[in-house]
């Protein structure tokens, strides 16, 4: 193991831990996602660390189109090797999930108080500790004086919990980055190579409302949409039987989200609908899961001549199943870097989740979710919180990583 670069991120734990607490001080909950203090104060920050830094502004126009009413900002900082060579990104996002009722946080969510060894607050993990971990990973590189050919970029973008079509979805589309292999935000302690697909449907059923003293004039449309609940039930029961060749992808999920129906405890409900997610494993495409759940319908409709059903698909987070080969070298390379550090070999596997992977994987850039944190970390919930230990090992996994892949005296190797 490189001693001298793995020391240079031990000089940088206060740095590390301060630049986390300084982005969980700074709320950029979404919604509505304002990003102006946040995206200022990196840029400042990275510019005063010696990266080349561009804030990226979101069209105006495009805002709007999208409902939105704050701009939308990404910030990426870049540092250059001697000459030219590999060009590796990390992605992580600047928006947190609301932090909810603040009575039921031990600390203030927007503290970033310390106990314990663990940093608190929301985006503690998800995903400040991330960018922070990437982000003195390539600090660690520039303050070694390694030499390294190629670039490292980390971009920060907006709106990831919200689908991210304005953030990696806008600087990828665009071309504003590009790189031979990208790290997303992750977990220390597996590799993710593939993310579940994402369809959402909206499902209307219609009845006819009358008072509940007369029920048999009306057509109760809470009674019919049990029905369609049960039936997706039973697809999922099916969709269980099919399980995913990857591990920790288990199978295509379905949970209806959302219920919503009638106006007053003594009227038939007149209408009612549902919202329903699925994880769609690689096996099985969005058509075809679609496609079920229309026949599952239809074969309702068959046995049930008055049940009347409308089905939307929600386009808004719609995205296929995304899958990078076991054989990635950037897993080789993040499986070597963590055998360097911890002597161990990570479990690489597939989560229902999803990412901003998709994005790069969409544009041709390979991406496999890695960084500090686990499940455990309370992510979107309550006391949100990252373990300083896991932030720096972490944090050495990644910057060995970049001495091995950038590093000058690797890519001579390489060409031996």
């Amino acid at each position: 193991m490189d001693n001298a670069i793995v020391q240079t991120v031990d000089k940088l734990k206060p740095d590390a831990v301060k630049f986390l607490q300084q982005m969980i001080q700074i709320p950029s909950e979404n919604p509505m996602g304002d990003y102006e203090d946040l995206s200022r104060f990196l840029n400042d920050q990275f510019t005063a660390w010696g990266f080349e830094v561009e804030v990226v502004n979101v069209p105006d126009e495009e805002v709007k189109q999208a409902g939105l009413k704050t701009p939308r900002k990404n910030v990426i900082a870049t540092i250059k090797g001697e000459k030219e060579g590999p060009h590796l990104l990390f992605n992580a996002h600047l928006d947190t999930v609301p932090a909810g009722d603040p009575d039921h946080w031990t600390y203030p969510p927007f503290s970033g108080g310390i106990a314990g060894g663990k940093v608190y607050g929301r985006g503690a993990t998800d995903s400040k500790g991330r960018l922070a971990a990437y982000t003195m990973a390539a600090l660690a590189l520039k303050n070694s004086n390694i030499p390294f050919s190629g670039k490292v970029s980390i971009v920060a973008t907006c709106d990831e919990e919200t689908g991210g079509a304005l953030g990696a979805g806008y600087v990828t589309n665009n071309k504003l980055v590009r790189g031979d292999m990208v790290i997303v935000e992750g977990y220390s302690n597996q590799i993710v190579r593939a993310m579940a697909g994402v369809l959402q449907l909206k499902i209307q059923v219609e009845g006819v409302p009358a008072h509940a003293a007369f029920k048999w004039k009306g057509l109760n449309a809470i009674g019919k949409m049990a029905k369609v609940i049960q039936g997706l039930e039973e697809l999922q029961q099916s969709l269980e039987k099919e399980p995913s060749s990857i591990e920790g992808m288990k199978y295509t999920t379905v949970n209806v989200g959302v219920i919503e129906g009638g106006t007053k405890i003594n009227v038939v409900p007149g209408n009612c609908q549902i919202e329903v997610d699925f994880r769609v494993i690689p096996e099985h495409t969005l058509d075809e899961i679609y496609n079920r759940v229309m026949a599952m319908i239809e074969s309702l409709k068959e046995e049930d001549s008055k049940l009347k059903v409308k089905v939307d698909r929600i386009s808004s987070f719609e995205t296929n199943p995304t899958v990078t080969g076991e054989d990635s070298p950037l897993i080789a390379q993040i499986q070597e870097a963590n055998k360097e550090v911890t002597g161990k070999v990570l479990p690489v596997v597939g989560m229902l989740g999803q990412s901003d992977s998709r994005w790069f994987i969409q544009n041709g850039i390979p991406a496999i979710n890695f960084g500090p944190g686990t499940n455990d970390n309370n992510l979107h919930g309550y006391d949100e919180f990252m373990d300083i230990d896991d932030l720096i090992q972490t944090t050495k996994v990644l910057a060995v990583l970049l001495k091995n892949y950038v590093g000058t005296q690797a890519l001579m190797e390489d060409q031996v």
